[in-house]
């Protein structure tokens, strides 16, 4: 029956080598399920599966015309069989003189089978088919796969399955009766019964449903359809041998349902085996049971069936385990989901981006969902890399984020490939372009007990932006609400009023897409609210930094709020220091005293105060890098310009003591005899630390690496020795930045 002009319609085609099926239902909740026939009137669904040329021609015949051609011009016809099996095999086919590609050739039967559908619909009104059939693995995938770009079915959605989910989606829609236990089905074949049994697990959460497949080959000549030329004996040994078939199917647990699947099922000859499989079972004879469980299947996936919700089908080709992450989404610790049990193997895939802070493990939490414990596999990025590796004068340095791109699919049953990428964070930390990838055997892992607290993986919050964000005064590009977090924690010294404003609501509104949380920040940017508060609710609802880091921020925002832009630098810089960001702030140090020396309205004690201050803060820092002659010099200064700032003289007396000779450091102090108690302080103070380094983890390996040494344990000095220098030679490249020393570039 042809459908109204607008209905749309779902397919079912049942591949088979031997023969196909097509069958088909209009897009309705309340609809029938059809198949097609090849004769007007009759029933006959089985669309054999060859294709026959005409010698000579570029004329092609398929299913039961093929056949009829074949009869009747028998010396004109090329007959190509196995259409299923020639694809899988991939060898080129030879016919009437020419080489065709076997998916090619079953591309055009699907082509010319599929347009029997122009009997009840428009081509441009299928929306979705789903093919089934009794071998579904990668190879046969890849051939549909090749097949279906080939038949140009524009916007249809083609999905695949095996027979064994197609009988299962066809019990989904059966009364609840016919499955209440056990179900058995029996597929007669030219080449032996092919059985499944179907049974439910009804004490998990949805139930799982499995279907057990198997095989009996006979045991000498089939049965046709046509027995008029079988002996009697022969007969009743088929009737014998499907008896038996039938024995150990329903022997195993209780049926409530047979469904004999073929043409050669025949009740003239299979008289014993029918009166033991009615024993109380109800028993159904037909042969389109696949192509039509392949419709109820997209019925299930567009409407949803009560059955459907309440069960999941686990077959050779499903994934049998929940795949996903322990991660911290907005700052509250979650499970995310990337893979789930039930789907196709090789259907799974998932694509997704969140963040890490440096190397941490990123750790999948795989759940069997029948027999099994929850494993955890551990995926390594290795070693991303250190604020010395980037080029150039970098504005900032090492960022402890990366944006980690994840992409996970199976390639078998068990086998999950993790793709990884490091895409950076933003123009703040450019990406390295270093990929990983590994390959883990699920249910393969050890199981651990869930950790608390131990999540290192970041769910983005909110979209990617194309077009960047400028803060304003920091000139800072940023594409997500991450990168806007990081920035605002990192310049809060420098941060003003200018930050609240609309166009930062816009970006976060229309571009990130969060719109709750642009009604919580616009009071704040119309009625003056406070910056600190402003800022505190945006790293408080992304969830980057913890509690505790928010906190400082908003103080650092309150105790800024009355300083100036040369003194939130400074405190700015006076936090790389604290970071071990040296190189960093020896720029900024240097930047700001440039500024303040041109600038011409600050108030002389102002200006001779903060720049004393800055001066010793540069000691400080180049102190810690051991250039103790440099610090010296910085120190002096700072005291002269400070006006006699007691603990800037002591920062020079220090760095000297350090710097010079016995000798040469005395003759120093003898130049300063008012300064007698400062030195005097300093050699207790070191007499005191030269005591307690005495103490020290470090101190205490120093020895152990040196009794190791004199007792001929070279090995194990030498590559104790060399793990303690390149321990050094890391620390001392990320402190400096792998650059050239202050002292050597001045």
């Amino acid at each position: 029956m042809l459908g109204a002009a607008g209905d749309k319609v779902i397919v079912g085609y049942d591949l088979g080598n031997e023969f196909s099926q097509i069958s088909y239902a209009y897009l309705s909740q309340d609809c029938e399920v059809e198949t097609l026939s090849c004769v007007a009137g009759e029933e006959h669904y089985n669309i054999p599966t060859i294709l026959c040329k005409r010698q000579g021609t570029g004329q092609w015949f398929f299913g039961r015309e093929a056949l009829r051609f074949a009869q009747e011009e028998p010396q004109e016809a090329i007959v190509v069989e196995n259409l299923v099996e020639l694809a899988i095999a991939g060898e080129q086919v030879l016919i009437d003189g020419e080489t065709y590609e076997p998916v090619a050739l079953l591309t055009l039967f699907m082509k010319r089978s599929l347009g029997l559908l122009s009997l009840v619909s428009a081509p441009e009104r299928i929306v979705a088919m789903m093919i089934t059939s009794r071998r579904l693995d990668s190879v046969l995938v890849e051939v549909l796969n090749q097949t279906v770009t080939g038949l140009g079915l524009g916007y249809t959605r083609v999905y695949y399955q095996s027979y064994e989910e197609s009988f299962y989606d066809y019990m989904l829609y059966q009364p609840g009766e016919l499955w209440a236990c056990q179900t058995v089905l029996l597929d007669y074949r030219e080449d032996g019964i092919y059985s499944m049994r179907m049974e439910c697990n009804k004490r998990t959460t949805p139930i799982v449903a499995f279907v057990y497949p198997c095989v009996y080959p006979f045991d000498g000549e089939s049965c046709l359809p046509d027995i008029s030329g079988l002996s009697g004996d022969r007969v009743a040994q088929l009737d014998r041998q499907l008896l038996e078939v039938a024995s150990q199917e329903c022997g195993k647990g209780t049926v409530s349902a047979v469904y004999l699947i073929g043409e050669s099922f025949a009740e003239e000859w299979m008289s014993q085996s029918l009166q033991y499989l009615c024993r109380g079972r109800r028993v159904f004879q037909g042969v389109n049971l696949y192509s039509k469980g392949a419709v109820y299947c997209l019925l299930d996936k567009h409407f949803g069936s009560k059955a459907g919700k309440e069960h999941v089908f686990l077959g050779g080709d499903k994934l049998k385990y929940n795949i996903g992450m322990e991660v911290l989404r907005q700052g509250q610790e979650s499970y995310y989901a990337l893979l789930d049990a039930g789907e196709n193997w090789y259907e799974s895939e998932y694509s997704c981006e969140f963040y890490v802070r440096k190397t941490a493990p990123i750790s999948l939490v795989i759940t069997p969902l029948i027999d099994g414990n929850v494993t955890r596999v551990s995926l390594t990025l290795g070693e991303l890399p250190q604020e010395h590796e980037f080029s150039g004068e970098d504005e900032w340095g090492y960022c402890e984020f990366s944006r980690i791109g994840m992409k996970l699919y199976m390639e078998g049953e068990k086998q999950l490939c993790v793709e990884l990428e490091d895409l950076g964070f933003g123009e703040i930390r450019p990406s390295t372009e270093l990929t990983w990838r590994q390959r883990v055997i699920c249910g393969d892992g050890r199981a651990e007990e869930s950790r608390s607290g131990s999540a290192p993986v970041m769910v983005c919050v909110g979209d990617y932006a194309r077009e960047p964000y400028v803060l304003p005064k920091l000139g800072v590009r940023v594409y997500c609400m991450e990168e806007l977090c990081y920035c605002l924690k990192e310049n809060a010294f420098l941060l003003d009023g200018s930050v609240m404003n609309d166009e930062l609501l816009d970006f976060i509104r229309r571009v990130c897409q969060l719109p709750g949380l642009t009604q919580v920040l616009y009071p704040m940017v119309h009625q003056q609210g406070s910056l600190s508060g402003f800022v505190s609710q945006i790293l408080s609802y992304v969830g980057l930094y913890d509690q505790e880091t928010v906190s400082r921020v908003e103080e650092t925002l309150r105790a800024g709020s009355g300083l100036s832009d040369f003194e939130k630098q400074k405190l700015q810089t006076d936090h790389l220091v604290e970071q071990k960001r040296y190189e960093e702030a020896l720029r900024s140090y240097e930047g700001l005293l440039a500024r303040i020396r041109e600038n011409q309205e600050m108030e002389v004690p102002a200006l001779q105060a903060l720049t004393a201050d800055i001066l010793h803060n540069q000691g400080v820092v180049y102190a810690r890098q051991m250039l103790y002659g440099r610090a010296a010099q910085l120190f002096l200064q700072a005291w002269k310009t400070g006006g006699g700032e007691a603990e800037y003289f002591s920062g020079f007396l220090t760095a000297r003591r350090m710097e010079l000779s016995e000798r040469d450091y005395v003759a120093l102090v003898a130049e300063y005899p008012d300064r007698y108690r400062e030195s005097l302080e300093l050699e207790q103070a070191m007499e005191a630390m030269g005591q307690d380094f005495l103490e020290t983890p470090e101190y205490r390996r120093l020895r152990q690496l040196k009794a190791r040494r004199e007792d001929g344990e070279m090995a194990e000095y030498c590559e104790e020795a060399d793990r303690l220098l390149q321990t050094l030679k890391n620390e001392y490249r990320k402190r400096t930045g792998g650059r050239r020393a202050a002292a050597e570039r001045g």
